[in-house]
Order: C-alpha cells, then structure tokens, then sequence
C-alpha cells in the first residue's frame, strides 16, 4: 500500500470523500443489536457472532465498564431464555457470547496478541466444557463422539475401497491427537468475526482511524516457550507411559494452536517485503493466495515467522513505546 501522509487521495484504490459523520453510542441500541445477534446467529451463526459483538462494542462505548457488565448480564439472561426453549441453544450460542465479550473488552481496551489468544482459549474451553458436560451427562465420551465425526468425515471425502480403508487407519492416529484443534479453530474464527464487529461499532462512534496492518505483527515470547514445551512433551508422549496418549493429544493442539501465531508472524514478513518492494493489489492478492496454500501444505510461512523472532527480518521495535502498539 502507498504512504498517504503527504495527499491522503492519492494512492488510494477508491478515493474517499469526506470524513465519515460518528454516531453516539446508545446503550438501548448496544442492547438491541446483541438480541438482533443472538436471534440471527441461529440462521447466520458468523453474520449473529458479528452483530452480537457490535452491540457488545457499543454497550461499553456508551456506559463503559458498566456496559460491559450490561452485556455480560444480557448474554447470560438471553441463555437462560433459551435453555427453557431448546437446550442446544445455550450449546450453540454459549462458547460464542463468551468468546465475543473477550474480544470485544480486549479491543475496547487495547486488543494485544496475548489477551486476544487468551480470549480464543476461553472461548475453546467454554465449547469444549459444554460438549462434555453434555457428552458426560449422556454417558458418552466427547473425544469418541468428536473423532468419530471426523472420521466419518474423512471415510467420506476418500470414498470405498481397500486402498480408502488403508488411507482412513493411516489419518486416525492423527485424527485422534487433533481432536480438540478443532474447538480451538471454532473459536478463533467467532474471534475474529467478533473484532470486525467491534471494529466497525468502535468506527462507527469515534470515526475512521487507521487500523492497524499485519506487517506490524509481532509474536510474544510466552510462544516460543509454548512451543518448546509442547514439543519436548510431544516426544515424550511417545515412550508409552499410561498417560502418553492424553499427553500427545494436549501437545499436539498446543503445537497446532501457537502455529496459528507463527503464521501471522510470517505474514507479516511477507506483507512488508511486498510493501518494501511496491506491489500492486493484483500481485499482492496472487502472492497472498500463493503463500496461503505454501503455509496449508508446508508450514514455510509458520517457519519464517518463528524465525523472525529472532532474526526480526523487518527491524521492528520489541521494547520501548512502539512495542505495544506492535502486539
């Protein structure tokens, strides 16, 4: 992207006119849009989790810390109604609202990588403790009830055969040590449908500011020591003590879920040097398309990043005022 500093229009792909008009936050209006965002997720689930954190957003613009007391009480009252409805409801809907009421107190607040990773945590847990209070309830194993699903899955996308069969027994072992990534990915997408929501109320009510870029990412260090960890205790699940395979399985989302952090890193490497050498929109989405498919068969972009931790290929400022602003 082009520096605007010197004329704003100039450079941009669609000019904009003039400075947006705010709106004040309503909290009445915060209110509505949760309930709105409630009832359209059971239709849309990305379209509510995006409506539902905007009313969040604006409850805590509009009363602050008491908005978001008001919207954590909304949340937990919009539940209750909908257990005595269906109880599956408070299943659907639960992990959502908590994850969206982290996220939207970390952006009101000043959203870093760490308590934005501890909201997508929160958020797994949330689903992940429903699905197995239901699942204990029932007198069922989440973990059987969840790999089987996957299973099903892949029998499905391989087809029949000997061959399918051969292909279905070499993926369960890892089937079953990824199981709960799945809970994890769940929530870090409602996370980021909840940002864009709260991003859009927050410039809604306080007018267009510049949103920060992907090539200002950097990792915390807590990371790497999350990766050294998992990866000493993924070696280790291999020596088939008792517990190994609950080790193995924990390691193996840990690995999988500090990659997703990684990646970002090495994303953003790969946007500076593609803002270092003045790349059109078009060369830029090409590229973008290119490293996302590297990244899903190779890891190269997750390796880059991890590796940018030290090497700090963009020479970005890790202490100091800028630090903050970079997380």
């Amino acid at each position: 992207m082009q520096d605007g500093s010197q004329e704003p229009q100039r450079g941009a792909i669609v000019p904009g006119g003039p400075a947006m008009r705010t709106v004040r936050p309503q909290a009445s209006h915060g209110a509505l849009m949760l309930v709105l965002g409630c009832v359209v997720a059971l239709f849309l689930p990305y379209a509510g989790v995006l409506l539902s954190a905007y009313g969040m957003r604006e409850l805590a613009e509009a009363n602050g810390v008491r908005g978001m007391v008001i919207a954590l009480a909304l949340s937990a009252a919009l539940l209750a109604v909908g257990s005595f409805v269906d109880a599956s409801l408070v299943v659907f809907m639960g992990p959502a609202l908590v994850c969206s009421l982290a996220v939207v107190g970390c952006m009101w607040r000043g959203a870093t990588v760490t308590n934005v990773s501890a909201a997508v945590v929160l958020g797994a847990a949330a689903a992940l403790g429903l699905d197995a209070a239901i699942a204990a309830f029932a007198g069922i194993s989440v973990r059987d009830t969840i790999v089987s699903s996957l299973m099903a899955g892949v029998q499905s996308s391989v087809g029949t055969g000997v061959e399918a069969d051969l292909l279905v027994r070499q993926v369960e072992p890892l089937v079953v040590a990824v199981w709960p990534f799945t809970y994890v990915t769940g929530s870090a997408v409602n996370a980021l449908v909840a940002g864009v929501g709260s991003h859009l109320m927050a410039v809604r009510s306080k007018g267009a500011h510049r949103p920060g870029s992907i090539s200002r990412f950097d990792a915390p260090m807590w990371s790497i020591a999350v990766l050294a960890i998992s990866t000493v205790c993924l070696g280790a699940s291999f020596t088939g003590f008792p517990e190994a395979e609950a080790l193995r399985t924990i390691s193996v989302t840990a690995l999988l879920s500090v990659r997703i952090i990684f990646a970002c890193q090495g994303f953003g490497v790969a946007s500076a040097l593609m803002s270092s050498a003045h790349m059109g929109c078009l060369t830029r989405t090409i590229c973008t398309f290119f490293l996302f498919w590297i990244e899903m068969v190779f890891f190269i972009v997750s390796i880059v990043g991890l590796v940018d931790v030290w090497a700090n290929f963009r020479r970005l400022a890790r202490s100091g005022p800028d630090a903050q602003e970079q997380h």
